[in-house]
């Protein structure tokens, strides 16, 4: 598997954040509620970009690559 942004990190559920090196010294709370959907998914899809302004402070820009959206279609 190629990880095209090595701080974007893939885990099963909630609990595998803090078993991620990244995470030794943070102190966080987050959501787990799932948070993308159907509208989300299409948009993604498209080639368009998600923007998460959740946390107040950080804008997290979210976009998929085109490589990304090829292997999506493929899977189809």
């Amino acid at each position: 598997m190629t990880v095209k942004n090595s701080n974007i990190k893939i885990v099963s559920d909630s609990n595998d954040v803090w078993d991620l090196p990244e995470t030794k010294f943070f102190y966080s709370a987050f959501s787990d509620t799932p948070n993308i959907g159907a509208d989300e998914l299409a948009a993604l899809l498209s080639g368009k970009a998600l923007v998460d302004l959740s946390d107040g402070e950080y804008i997290h820009w979210i976009q998929l690559t085109p490589d990304a959206i090829k292997t999506a279609k493929l899977r189809q």
